[in-house]
């Protein structure tokens, strides 16, 4: 059985910045004869650190309940990649989980699929 002419190989999001923990817009990364996603890719740049911030791709079988699939302590202001392999799910999200030493921490968080 070969590929559909519409299907798309590899997705990308621009999930935005956040000034506090939070959770991004949640994306669909899987539709049946049209995208199957998974490896996943996290950009997260971090401005404004104090101590440590925590940021998560998480991901969801079903929309509803998520879990992580990256998770990582960034101490130092900068952009960082993160990458997961061979970790299939229906929708993504980007969160900004925690900070600690402060509250001026800006997070902006990017993320691809394929």
């Amino acid at each position: 059985m070969g590929r559909s002419t519409n299907f798309q190989d590899t997705l990308f999001f621009n999930a935005g910045e956040l000034t506090q923990p939070g959770i991004t817009t949640e994306v669909l990364v899987y539709e049946n004869n049209y995208f199957s996603t998974s490896d996943y890719t996290l950009v997260a740049t971090v401005t404004n650190i104090n101590t440590e911030v925590v940021v998560r791709l998480e991901g969801s079988i079903d929309g509803t309940y998520y879990g992580p699939l990256i998770s990582n302590c960034i101490t130092k202001n900068g952009t960082y990649v993160y990458n997961i392999c061979s970790s299939p799910v229906k929708y993504l999200r980007g969160r900004f989980f925690s900070e600690t030493g402060g509250t001026d921490a800006v997070v902006r968080l990017s993320f691809a699929a394929r």
